[in-house]
C-alpha cells in the first residue's frame, strides 16, 4: 500500500537544498569570509610569507593563506575577487587598471620595500665581473642573436652562452625588459623562461655557460652556487663604473637601473566586509621593515613607512604611478614625494584601450 510522505518533508528538503546551495556559493566565492587570501609576485612572496607566519603566531586561530602565482597572474586573480591582497614587483599597469574599473575593484597601493634585480652566472665563470647596460641590452633585446660570450666582448672566451630568466607573466620580466631593453616585453627569443625564481636559479647554477636575472633575495640565499655580475649603468649621475647589488647600493640608489620598489595591493571592499583583512594588512605594515629584512630585501627608512601607514589608515585608493607599470629609478625620495599628498591619483581615469597591450 502506498503511503504518502509527511507534509513537512518537502519543506525540510527545500530548506536543506537552499542551505546546501548557499554553502556551495560561499565556497565558490572563496569560502570562509574570515579567511584572508594573499597571492601575487614570487619576489614579494617571501616577505608576505613572513608576515603570514608572524600574524598567525600572534593571532591563534586566524586563517591566512599565501601563494605566489606571479605579479600579472596575481593581479588577474585580484581583479576577479579571488584574493584579498596581492603582491607585485612593479606598479599596476593600464590594462589592469581598466580591469579594476570594469569589475568595480577599489584598491590600496602600499609600497613595502626595495629589491634589486641581479644578473648572475655560474660560479666557475672566472672571466666576467661586470657588464654595462648597453651590453646587457644587446644580449637580451628582441632580435638579438648573441649566443656566444665572445660576441659580447672580444676578450671573452669562445664559449656558448645560454640565458635564463622569468616568463612574461612575471613582474620581474616586466621590470627587467623595461629597465634594460627600454620597453616592457621587449625580449629576445631563445632564452630559458621559467615561472619561478627558484627554477631560474637552478638552471644557471648548473650551466657553466649560463647567465640569468632574478631578485636579490634569491641570489643571497643561493650565493654558494652562483656568481654575481656587477652592472655599469653608464650614467654619471648615479656614480661611475661597476656596482654590485647589495642592500646598501639598492637603498642609496647607486645600483641602477635594476633597483625597484615592491608592493602589496589590498581590495578595499573585501577589507570593509572582512575585518580580518584590515587587521592582517595593518600588522603587515607595522612590521614591514622586519619582514622585508628577514626575506633578504631592503627596508625603507622609517619616514617612508610612516607615509605608507598614513596611506593605509586614510584608505587612499588608487595608484601613485598612473598605470605606467614598471617605474625605473624610483628611490626613497621619489617614493616620499609621491606619498606627500593624500590627493594621490586614483587610477580611475585610465587611457583608452591600446591594441598592442598584451596581458601577461
Amino acid at each position: 500500500m502506498h503511503r504518502s510522505l509527511p507534509t513537512s518533508l518537502p519543506r525540510r528538503l527545500g530548506i536543506f537544498l537552499a542551505v546546501t546551495a548557499l554553502a556551495f556559493l560561499v565556497a565558490a566565492c572563496g569560502g570562509d569570509s574570515q579567511t584572508v587570501r594573499v597571492d601575487g609576485s614570487s619576489t614579494v612572496f617571501p616577505i608576505s610569507r613572513a608576515a603570514v607566519d608572524a600574524y598567525q603566531e600572534a593571532n591563534p586561530g586566524s586563517r591566512v593563506t599565501a601563494s605566489s602565482s606571479g605579479t600579472s597572474a596575481g593581479f588577474q586573480r585580484f581583479m576577479r575577487g579571488e584574493v584579498d591582497v596581492t603582491g607585485a614587483s612593479r606598479p599596476i599597469r593600464e590594462d589592469e587598471l581598466r580591469r579594476a574599473e570594469e569589475n568595480n575593484v577599489r584598491f590600496l597601493e602600499l609600497p613595502i620595500g626595495y629589491d634589486g634585480l641581479t644578473v648572475t652566472t655560474h660560479p666557475d665563470n672566472d672571466f666576467v665581473d661586470c657588464l654595462t647596460v648597453s651590453e646587457l641590452r644587446r644580449i637580451w633585446e628582441r632580435g638579438s642573436t648573441i649566443n656566444n660570450w665572445n660576441q659580447i666582448r672580444d676578450d671573452f672566451p669562445d664559449k656558448s652562452l645560454r640565458l635564463y630568466g622569468r616568463s612574461p607573466a612575471s613582474g620581474t620580466f616586466d621590470y627587467f625588459t623595461a629597465a634594460i631593453n627600454g620597453e616592457r616585453g621587449n625580449m629576445r627569443d631563445g632564452y630559458n623562461a621559467s615561472d619561478t625564481d627558484n627554477a631560474v636559479v637552478q638552471g644557471v647554477s648548473r650551466d657553466v655557460s649560463g647567465m640569468a636575472f632574478f631578485g636579490l633575495s634569491y641570489y643571497i640565499n643561493n650565493r654558494d652556487i652562483l656568481r654575481l655580475i656587477a652592472i655599469d649603468d653608464e650614467d654619471p649621475d648615479t656614480g661611475d663604473g661597476c656596482v654590485l647589488p647589495t642592500p646598501e647600493t639598492v637603498a642609496d640608489g647607486t645600483y641602477q637601473p635594476l633597483a625597484r620598489p615592491e608592493f602589496i595591493y589590498v581590495n578595499v571592499d573585501r577589507m570593509e566586509r572582512n575585518p580580518a583583512v584590515a587587521s592582517f594588512v595593518q600588522f603587515y605594515l607595522e612590521n614591514a621593515s622586519r619582514f622585508v629584512a628577514e626575506a633578504e630585501y631592503v627596508p625603507f627608512e622609517d619616514d617612508v613607512y610612516a607615509r605608507v601607514m598614513e596611506r593605509f589608515e586614510a584608505r587612499i585608493e588608487g595608484t601613485m604611478f598612473g598605470g605606467e607599470g614598471p617605474s625605473i629609478g624610483v628611490g626613497m625620495g621619489t617614493m616620499l614625494e609621491r606619498m606627500q599628498t593624500s590627493e594621490a591619483p586614483t587610477g580611475r581615469d585610465v587611457p583608452a584601450d591600446d591594441d598592442n597591450q598584451t596581458d601577461s
